[in-house]
């Protein structure tokens, strides 16, 4: 299970990988970009929220804890990851 510090590395990774497999330019993914401006649509941000809540361990908008409206950037998808991480007890720590 991931430590809330990894939260932020493992959303960046897996929005990387999706682009990488559409041949889209990833060098915009940062935490104020804004998803749609870096390449993601709808289908592709379904998918990322698979992914992670496989890598994470939960899902925060179906626990209640973010609502996908809300979630515009990267920053915001990492906000909502690090919430459930947090509500599951993940450890807080430095990255292994």
């Amino acid at each position: 299970m991931l430590k809330i510090t990894e939260v932020r590395a493992a959303v960046v990774a897996e929005i990387e990988a999706l682009l990488l497999e559409e041949d889209e330019d990833t060098a915009q993914v940062r935490g104020t970009a804004r998803l749609h401006d870096i390449g993601l649509n709808s289908l592709m941000l379904a998918r990322l929220i698979v992914q992670l809540e496989g890598v994470v361990g939960g899902d925060p908008f179906v626990a209640g804890l973010a609502e996908i409206a809300d979630v515009r950037t990267v920053d915001d998808l990492v906000a909502a990851y690090e919430r459930v991480a947090g509500a599951l007890g993940v450890p807080v720590g430095s990255p292994s």
